[in-house]
């Protein structure tokens, strides 16, 4: 049996490698709205797909959170604990890369006067606005990348109000104990997804993060069915090949989502196991930092095309990848345990507070 669960006790996979190249995926995407065009495109746009490297790539970046971020809620059963965790994992890095683009990367290419800059409201805003997770995001800063072809300093940004909104799902199906009863949890996720297709305006989230959130979905359904779900070779072939040939159907878009989303699996499971310990986890910062390499490639390198900047840009966002994981995000972690004990002893404290006042 090649079930998820059976690969799950092995602790041996490849998301780490397939979060990687998903990164990577989203560096080549931007590099054809970023550099100079020569009426080139992305390879995936070129053979017919709808969706660009950068859109799969995200999209496979939700399937494997849903699938995660269950898993970690299902190992904790601690609202405080695994709140801790998200808000650990997602933030530090963030916090990182705003303060350095706002603080340095802006100062080195706005056309302003560092007087000017700095006395603007805009670079603080960009730092709190884009902290605070909401689709209301600042996309600039005060004259940096104003003569490019988008003057967004990181564009990439968009899908993490998308994701601190899956997290809270995560928590919303834990607390009401609907991760852990299949059923229920299943009758949830199969709601949610309808009413998403069916009435969107439903749901308190962005229009454009409906399809991020189905993929979520489609990652903790795998979850909560992990001894069932089979990863095999021909079930992959299968279902690629259904997808070729449904292309100018309705079932289509169905089928490719479908296909996308057990490829995760299949390629995590049923690949060899790549050794990437030494490099950590970079792929946070590598998909944090893109965007902006590229958008400094283009200042240092004007009239850069596509695939150079691709390549240049890959590699500087795989550096500051690699010294986010070693010098932020893996000292941010290991806080975990003791952030957590800290929130719960406080809300404890602040119980027993309630309950003596109610007394009084």
């Amino acid at each position: 049996m090649h079930t998820i669960q059976s690969y799950l006790t092995t602790r041996r996979d490849n998301f780490l490698l397939l979060r990687i190249i998903a990164a990577l995926m989203v560096i080549y995407g931007h590099s054809f709205v970023l550099a100079r065009d020569i009426a080139t495109t992305d390879v995936f746009l070129g053979n017919g797909w709808p969706f660009y490297s950068g859109d799969i790539a995200v999209m496979m970046f939700f399937v494997i959170s849903g699938f995660m971020v269950s898993g970690s809620y299902l190992a904790r059963a601690n609202l405080a604990d695994f709140m801790t965790a998200r808000l650990l994992r997602i933030v530090p890095a963030l916090l990182f890369v705003l303060v350095a683009c706002a603080l340095v990367v802006g100062p080195l290419f706005t056309s302003l006067d560092a007087a000017d800059y700095f006395s603007s409201a805009d670079v603080r805003r960009y730092i709190t606005r884009n902290l605070a997770f909401s689709s209301d995001m600042a996309w600039t800063l005060p004259g940096v990348f104003a003569d490019h072809r988008m003057s967004s300093v990181n564009g990439s940004l968009w899908t993490l109000p998308a994701e601190m909104r899956m997290y809270l799902l995560v928590a919303a199906l834990g607390v009401f104990g609907l991760l852990r009863n299949r059923r229920l949890g299943t009758f949830a996720l199969l709601a949610l997804l309808i009413a998403g297709v069916m009435h969107p305006r439903l749901l308190p989230v962005h229009t454009e993060w409906l399809r991020l959130g189905a993929f979520f979905c489609v990652g903790i359904l795998a979850q909560l069915y992990k001894d069932r779900i089979e990863i095999r070779h021909d079930v992959m072939f299968a279902l690629g090949f259904l997808t070729y040939i449904s292309y100018n159907t309705q079932s289509y878009l169905w089928l490719l989502g479908l296909s996308i989303s057990y490829f995760c699996f299949w390629f995590a499971y049923r690949t060899r196991p790549l050794d990437l310990g030494k490099l950590g986890d970079p792929s946070y910062g590598i998909y944090l930092w893109g965007w902006p390499m590229q958008q400094i490639t283009v200042s240092v390198f004007p009239g850069i095309t596509p695939m150079p900047n691709f390549l240049v840009s890959a590699l500087a966002a795989i550096t500051m990848g690699v010294f986010s994981w070693h010098v932020i995000e893996r000292p941010a972690l290991s806080l975990k345990g003791g952030v957590g004990r800290s929130l719960e002893y406080a809300t404890s404290r602040w119980a027993t507070f309630a309950r003596g006042a109610d007394k009084s």
